[in-house]
């Protein structure tokens, strides 16, 4: 097993070192950290178990897997979607349409599966206005122009959008098709300021126009998944290890979003009177935020992921936190202060990171 494993890469290689007093040539030897790393492999890499779903998991353990074979295993899960790859050097028109070829035949294979919000969300949005509290409250709906369209944005639209936004980068994506998806994230009859945004953007730049006015701009162009390759290849060690830990840390954070304010409501419906409801409260804020909302669903959809699927969620988060910080250089006059009151908490510490890698994890 332990050559299967060492042309895996699974292993380090032998220590070669000078022969012992006397002796000619040079000696061959396993690193000693090796040994703990052989044992835990004699546990969890069963026979027919993938290489890179091993490495993943020695990885997210601390063993002492080769480096290379820990970013190839990052990259070969966590960029390889069920996409096609992008056809060699075309017409920008050619090429556009390729996109919308394959995004059309993954909306076909999506019908089974019609709604965008999960049941949970859509009862807890209904039990909060059922005790009185307005999604489109005069302050808020004052920022709110209203739709821009009376189409409703459907699952089908956004993998329509997802699956063109991944192949194509920021010649695909449209402010309006971005704002519907920011109102189907929202609960039903919501004021959603940042569609109205997107909307009626006035004089202000669309998102994929938003840059430094050199190289650095807010979203990628061309195909995303050469982004998050460049996003692996970039990361240290420990801060693709924080991107593991805060997909652990989102799946807690959206059963416990959600366990706190249905326990508050069942407490409501008993009669009990209280000063604060901050499970409620917190349900509400984070209803109005649709980056929460998007993370909501994603640590309600599988609350234990493969080692493949785990990967590009946390991948997932690097591209957000990135998108966060290379943001706060864009508009330097945001008042990004108040992002750790709106944000949840796992996103901060991980956006902190990697603006800063001596950041405590």
């Amino acid at each position: 097993m332990l050559a299967t494993w060492r042309r895996a890469g699974l292993l380090p290689s032998n220590v070669r070192g000078p022969a012992a007093a006397g002796g000619r040539g040079t000696t061959s030897a396993t690193p000693p950290e090796a040994l703990t790393l052989v044992l835990w492999l004699s546990d969890h890499a069963r026979p027919g178990r993938r290489p890179t779903d091993v490495a993943l998991e020695a990885f997210a353990a601390g063993l002492p897997i080769p480096e290379a074979t820990i970013r190839d295993a990052w990259l070969s899960t966590a960029t390889s979607l069920a996409l096609p790859e992008t056809p060699p050097e075309v017409s920008a028109e050619a090429r556009e349409g390729w996109v919308a070829e394959v995004a059309d035949a993954a909306v076909a294979r999506e019908s089974h599966h019609p709604v965008l919000l999960p049941r949970r969300i859509r009862d807890l949005d209904a039990r909060v206005a059922a005790v009185g509290f307005s999604w489109a409250a005069p302050e808020i709906a004052a920022f709110d122009k209203g739709p821009g369209t009376d189409e409703p944005f459907t699952r089908r639209d956004y993998v329509h959008l997802t699956v063109s936004a991944v192949l194509g980068g920021t010649a695909q994506f449209d402010d309006i098709d971005l704002a519907g998806y920011a109102r189907a994230l929202a609960p039903a009859g919501a004021a959603v300021p940042v569609a109205s945004m997107l909307e009626h953007p006035d004089d202000n730049p669309a998102l994929a126009e938003i840059h430094d006015g050199n190289s650095l701009t807010l979203l990628p162009a061309g195909d995303i998944r050469k982004a998050l390759a460049g996003l692996i290849n970039e990361a240290s060690l420990s801060q693709l290890r924080a991107a593991w830990k805060a997909v652990e840390d989102l799946h807690e954070w959206a059963e416990s979003l959600c366990a706190n304010a249905e326990h508050e409501l069942d407490l409501l419906a008993a009669g009990v009177i209280r000063d604060a409801w901050p499970g409620i409260q917190a349900w509400c804020i984070g209803s109005l935020l649709g980056a929460n909302r998007s993370l909501l669903i994603a640590g309600l959809r599988d609350p234990a992921p493969t080692s493949s699927a785990r990967a590009h969620l946390a991948v997932t988060l690097l591209f957000i936190t990135t998108a966060l910080n290379r943001l706060r250089i864009l508009v330097p006059g945001g008042q990004f202060e108040l992002l750790p009151d709106l944000l949840p908490p796992f996103l901060t510490r991980l956006t902190e990171l990697i603006a800063d890698p001596r950041a405590p994890t």
